[in-house]
């Protein structure tokens, strides 16, 4: 073989190559989407767990304040990780305290909290993203693992309040909140499959978002925060389509400003406050590392794939739990 001949079948190969790659990095993300998917359905299921043996599905927030415990502590037992359910030992405890530890959240400098907020649970992280992220794990209060699923508050803020000027339409969804609302009293939004007045098969309850990669051990603000009921944490609002361009707004800092040049979704932050609401106004939008769209979970347990482009009002419709709106779902 004369050297040109080999440079010819060197060049041939590396055109095979260029080609093949893209199709087997392809196949490689369908894989990991239908992974997640599977998550997706894991978590939801743990969800529909929840309402068999308490009535209810979980809490958004239990206390209306920062920070607080939410929806994902609740399904752990559901997901068989009752051990790192069981290390969450402040969330079944009642009476409003501005300390810490305590029946809050699961903020802390105690052993059994911070083995939980450390624990690796496989079905909070999506494959296609770099997922889980540590958080100040070097801190013994605040260290936990970012993820990427979050429950749907409705379509405006976390209370069902409008964000813009449009008709909407608005309504709160299976995790609103109740402004000032105590988990204490029974005054914590909650409800349940079968009083979805749009129907299960019809409301959204699960989606994804996209975890920013801060330096560890800095605090990389509450977007991936799955284990506080924050927005943009284990919260998000269908105000916005999946993946929009539209900036985020969001309570704490947003990821580009603490550090992560890399993070691509547009975001705004807002003033927030230890043992304060800091949810109205703020919205998150749906966002994933999937080409064209993000997994959702509907309050069924069915699992679909919705595209970027899905309509505006049948997107924000279909986050509501009771507005009656007409649902067909691409």
């Amino acid at each position: 073989m004369t050297l040109v001949e080999l440079l010819v079948v060197i060049a041939i190969i590396a055109l095979l190559v260029a080609l093949l790659l893209p199709a087997v990095q392809g196949v490689r993300e369908s894989a990991r989407r239908v992974s997640c998917a599977n998550n997706l359905k894991q978590l939801a299921l743990g969800c529909l767990g929840h309402e068999q043996s308490l009535t209810t599905l979980p809490f958004g927030r239990k206390y209306d304040i920062w920070d607080t415990y939410t929806w994902t502590q609740a399904t752990l037992p559901h997901v068989e990780q009752q051990g790192v359910y069981d290390g969450y030992w402040t969330y079944p405890q009642t009476g409003f305290v501005p300390a810490m530890p305590g029946p809050n959240g699961p903020i802390g400098d105690e052993a059994r909290l911070r083995a939980s907020r450390h624990a690796h649970v496989p079905v909070f992280y999506c494959p296609s993203d770099t997922s889980p992220t540590p958080n100040e794990t070097t801190t013994g209060a605040y260290g936990f693992l970012r993820g990427n699923y979050t429950g749907c508050v409705g379509s405006g803020d976390m209370y069902g309040n409008a964000v813009d000027a449009t008709s909407g339409p608005w309504g709160k969804g299976i995790f609103a909140v109740l402004p000032r609302q105590s988990f204490d009293n029974g005054g914590s939004f909650r409800t349940s499959s079968g009083s979805l007045r749009d129907g299960a098969s019809n409301t959204l309850m699960l989606s994804e978002l996209i975890v920013p990669d801060v330096p560890n051990p800095r605090w990389g603000g509450p977007m991936g925060e799955i284990i506080y009921g924050n927005m943009g944490g284990a919260l998000f609002s269908a105000a916005t389509t999946p993946n929009t361009s539209v900036p985020d707004r969001v309570r704490g800092p947003c990821p580009q400003r603490q550090g992560d040049a890399r993070y691509p979704a547009p975001c705004v932050d807002l003033p927030s406050g230890w043992w304060q609401p800091a949810g109205e106004a703020a919205y998150a939008a749906a966002r994933s590392r999937h080409r064209g769209g993000v997994t959702i979970a509907l309050a069924d347990g069915a699992v679909r794939f919705i595209g970027d482009q899905v309509d505006l009002s049948l997107w924000r419709g279909i986050a509501t739990q009771a507005g009656g709106e007409p649902v067909v779902l691409p």
